[in-house]
């Protein structure tokens, strides 16, 4: 009776595992071409530390052999071996999930989009952490070899974990589309996006370098911050994209913008704070509102033109009867003219705090015209995304996205091939011939910050038009 009670408990304990996180590990460590690549790591790591003490038994190059130059090589190849395996191997097997119905767990099981996602980056983090493992011998002999403290190892190591989790949490939302296709785009995309955040933390370590008063683990800590919205947002994407079309798969993308636009004044406080007391922390704060609140707004729009127009009776009859919660769940459900709506209140909350820096913020003017340029942005972003969604509602042939790919391709990248074009055989001013653009804020001359940021409301303006002109009886009402 002991042992039956036993099992029993031994087994409801294994059975609290998420099964998506044991089916992970088993394919993991019965991949071959994973294990080669955790071999290689080993047998290259041992070559460099072969190589590294026959140069310094040759030559008396002290520098070569320290051990911040086999850390720096170590902790590479730990970054691209965490790469290969956690994030290539999550598209590629997700990818091969999806295609096959008997292999899809959306199709085969009850589990929710929420929990198949995490057993997913669950099993990519420990498989990170385990290739963290094979290089720690190689990470304690750099650190006998001296140069280089443990504190400056161990925040180097926690400095590259965002990146590969955002990776493999892209992995996991090109994976759920189940195309062949993505994964040529999202190696394109990982290159882009591995180049900003490469130039991102560059700046950080030049700021860091130049001031000499802010720590480096506040320098990481604020580093590991910032990678939280694109890390959160490609998730809340991710679970969106494996809910079921007839299902509310917006909600937990627009809370989650709303959730991060709410913290963006911790983010400035950040800044502020790390600036050593050269930057006031209400300006800051408000700033990072505002920067924040523009860039949320446009990937709200964006997203918006990517959805249907009609959220589904079942997600219609989940509102309240009410008209305030009947309006405050139209913003976070599912539908095109929700995600316009929500983009129309961020971007008045931003011009409401630029108002602000320009009132009660002393010496608040740059500030304040930054963040009108910013809002700008924002109000390009929502005219194409309203531009898309208006098509789709008058021709129905296509989806609001290829509408979306026309517009930009009509209003952004048109203008900046003809002015590149008309600049190289004439002399010609061409800012003003860029003005469908956003890119016409960066090319303005100082003084006129001002006059140019003014573009952007007019195409707000002509985005409420076009909202006005497609609003149609019981379709778009909330």
């Amino acid at each position: 009776m002991a042992n039956a009670m036993e099992k029993k408990g031994v087994r409801d304990w294994s059975d609290r595992l998420n099964p998506v996180f044991i089916k992970e590990m088993r394919q993991y460590f019965h991949n071959r071409g994973i294990l080669a690549v955790m071999g290689v790591l080993l047998l290259v790591q041992l070559l460099m530390l072969v190589v590294m003490q026959l140069q310094v038994a040759g030559s008396r190059n002290e520098y070569f052999g320290s051990g911040a130059v086999m850390f720096g090589m170590v902790a590479t190849g730990m970054a691209l071996a965490a790469f290969l395996v956690s994030a290539v191997g999550s598209v590629l097997r997700f990818t091969a999930e999806r295609r096959d119905r008997e292999l899809d767990f959306s199709r085969i099981t009850t589990l929710s989009p929420n929990r198949i996602i995490w057993g997913k980056l669950l099993g990519a983090l420990v498989m990170t952490i385990f290739i963290y493992a094979l290089c720690l011998p190689f990470i304690v002999i750099a650190y006998f070899l001296r140069g280089i403290a443990m504190s400056e190892m161990l925040l180097v190591a926690l400095a590259i974990l965002p990146p590969v989790l955002i990776a493999s949490q892209a992995g996991i939302l090109i994976g759920c589309a189940g195309r062949r296709w993505l994964i040529g785009v999202y190696f394109g995309g990982m290159f882009l996006l591995g180049l900003f955040f490469l130039g991102f933390f560059g700046f950080l370590a030049a700021s860091h370098a130049v001031s000499g008063t802010s720590s480096f683990g506040g320098m990481v800590l604020f580093w590991c911050t910032f990678c939280l919205f694109p890390f959160g947002l490609f998730y809340a994407l991710s679970v969106a994209a494996l809910s079921s079309r007839y299902a509310n798969r917006m909600l937990p993308v627009r809370l989650f913008l709303v959730a991060a636009l709410l913290l963006t004044p911790l983010f400035g406080l950040a800044v502020a704070w790390l600036s050593d007391g050269r930057i006031d922390p209400l300006p800051a704060a408000l700033c990072a509102f505002g920067v924040g609140g523009a860039m949320i707004a446009g990937i709200c729009a964006t997203l918006a033109a990517f959805e249907r127009l009609d959220p589904g009776r079942r997600v219609r009859r989940s509102w309240p009867r009410n008209r305030v919660g009947k309006f405050v769940w139209f913003l976070f459900s599912s539908g095109a003219w929700g995600g316009i709506a929500l983009s129309w209140l961020v971007v008045l909350a931003t011009g409401v705090v630029a108002a602000l820096l320009f009132t009660i913020v002393p010496d608040g003017g740059r500030t304040g015209i930054a963040v009108l340029c910013w809002g700008a942005v924002a109000c390009y972003f929502l005219f194409y995304a309203q531009l898309a969604v208006w098509a789709s509602a008058h021709w129905k042939i296509l989806p609001g996205w290829c509408f979306w790919i026309f517009g930009v391709i009509l209003f952004v990248f048109v203008p900046l091939l003809f002015c590149g074009l008309l600049a190289m055989v004439t002399e010609m001013e061409v800012e003003i011939l860029l003005v469908t653009t956003p890119f016409c804020l960066a090319l303005v001359k100082p003084g006129s910050e001002l006059v140019m940021a003014v573009f952007g409301p007019f195409f707000a303006l002509a985005s409420l038009a076009l909202a006005a002109s497609s609003y149609r009886k019981g379709e778009n009402k909330p």
